[in-house]
């Protein structure tokens, strides 16, 4: 299921509060995108309320394994990113396979996407 309208920006404002009011953990894709260029992010999940706080944790000190998204981020401030999730995954799905598919979905769409390095 791909998920509209979940998104934190860099106050991490939540637009919808499902994901931390959640049971048990919220496995998925998540993305993090530059929202001057639109250029993105994506990372598979287990747990995506962890996975928010690592990313930020991980921009802010210069220490993300995407070495352009870091430049960018170091560069821009993070005012002009957001940490979303992009795809929420069933609990049996595979979670690789759903990586590769929304990779696939946006090169479709024209949308680039940061690479780790």
């Amino acid at each position: 299921m791909i998920v509209e309208n979940i998104y934190f920006t860099y106050d991490e404002t939540v637009k919808s509060d499902e994901i931390f009011s959640s049971p048990i953990p919220v496995r998925g894709i998540i993305a993090i995108r530059n929202l001057k260029t639109g250029k993105t992010y994506l990372e598979k999940t287990e747990d995506a309320v962890a996975s928010f706080q690592k990313e930020r944790f991980n921009l802010d000190l210069s220490m993300h394994p995407s070495a352009e998204l870091q430049n960018e981020y170091t560069a821009l401030g993070l005012e002009l990113f957001t940490i979303e999730l992009d795809t929420q995954a069933e609990n049996d799905e595979n979670l690789d396979s759903l990586l590769e598919k929304r990779k696939e979905d946006y090169k479709k769409q024209g949308i680039m996407l940061y690479q780790k390095q």
